[in-house]
């Protein structure tokens, strides 16, 4: 891994941006819920439709039914919509919409940065498990303190270099990136997971 590779990574951050819910009730989508999302091909980088799917089917999978996320062509109607940005030191940006009376999500906007260095598996990598933390918190999980989940907020400069490289040493081959050998969700997550939605 590059010097340069390595201070990306420990770029790495996400914002949860979201509008207060009632006290008391954790911002989720309702039970059951198909949520559509829309991918935009603007400015995404080769490979990033593939990726992003893969992460949005490791969370459906991981839900058990609780809700079911799924590819929608277009923007209209589209509940969570992904989009590609460039020039930001973050890597990802996540602003869900929730309903106060409800404390359910309506919908969410994620951005996720386009401009990621390193060799191709480097790059697969930053957008997989980027789009993977930023479609948790679209799902209403918060930062978490557990270096060893996806929703860890990184907090040490090298914290970024620790926690892909650990990713990368668990791939043999770059098909595995989000395959079910390596979604990239830890038993923290899962936990997470459900106690938002239920077992």
């Amino acid at each position: 891994m590059t010097h340069a590779v390595a201070l990306l990574f420990s770029a790495l951050s996400a914002t949860l941006v979201t509008q207060a819910s009632p006290v008391g009730i954790r911002a989720r989508w309702p039970d059951s819920a198909v949520i559509s999302v829309w991918i935009d091909p603007r400015n995404a980088p080769s490979d990033a439709d593939a990726l992003v799917q893969r992460a949005m089917g490791t969370w459906t999978h991981a839900a058990a039914g609780h809700f079911t996320l799924v590819k929608t062509a277009g923007r209209d109607g589209a509940l969570v919509r992904i989009g590609f940005v460039g020039g930001d030191a973050n890597y990802g940006e996540t602003r869900p919409r929730i309903d106060r009376r409800t404390g359910t999500i309506d919908e969410a906007d994620v951005h996720i940065n386009r401009d990621v260095a390193g060799d191709t598996l480097d790059r697969h990598i930053i957008i997989y498990l980027t789009a993977l933390h930023e479609i948790g918190h679209a799902l209403g999980l918060p930062h978490s303190d557990d270096f060893g989940t996806i929703m860890y907020s990184f907090r040490r400069p090298d914290d970024g270099e620790r926690y892909f490289r650990a990713y990368r040493q668990r791939l043999r081959t770059i098909d595995e990136v989000g395959s079910a050998r390596a979604t990239g969700l830890a038993p923290g997550d899962l936990a997470a997971l459900r106690a938002l939605y239920g077992r």
